[in-house]
């Protein structure tokens, strides 16, 4: 006897529905995270402790790779004196990347339907839908 059951009669534990297939694997993207370096990262955490924390917004942003951490260092250097400079550089160090580039993901093609169109169990629980062999129509049968 062969183990391949008719399409309407799913094997033992298998589900009749029919599941939406993803079609594409999500892009790479590509943000404006830098590698400062290891001396860098080192120098900013080494100035943080010496100085009792008064550089840690400089030493989370070397830390992150952000593209502007010269920058934060330079302003948490002749601003963090006063409270509100010193926190909005420690918020500028942790803002997310901002995304530069969305690259495809090289070998990925649409996902082949392999579930013919017709007329399946819905979903939603009660009656039947009408699969069109790429998504359900909204089309019911009681």
């Amino acid at each position: 006897m062969s183990d391949v059951q008719p399409y309407d009669q799913p094997a033992y534990g298998q589900s009749a529905v029919p599941q939406q297939p993803v079609a594409w694997a999500a892009p790479t993207v590509l943000t404006d995270r830098r590698d400062p370096g290891s001396g860098v990262v080192v120098t900013a955490w080494i100035c943080t402790v010496v100085t009792f924390g008064y550089m840690l917004p400089w030493a989370v942003a070397a830390s992150r790779g952000r593209s502007n951490q010269a920058t934060i260092g330079l302003l948490n250097l002749l601003l963090g004196w006063s409270l509100v400079g010193w926190i909005v550089t420690l918020v500028m160090a942790c803002q997310a990347h901002t995304p530069v580039l969305a690259v495809p993901v090289a070998g990925y093609a649409p996902v082949a339907h392999t579930v013919p169109a017709g007329w399946y169990p819905s979903p939603a629980g009660a009656g039947q839908e009408y699969w069109d062999g790429v998504r359900w129509t909204g089309h019911r049968a009681p």
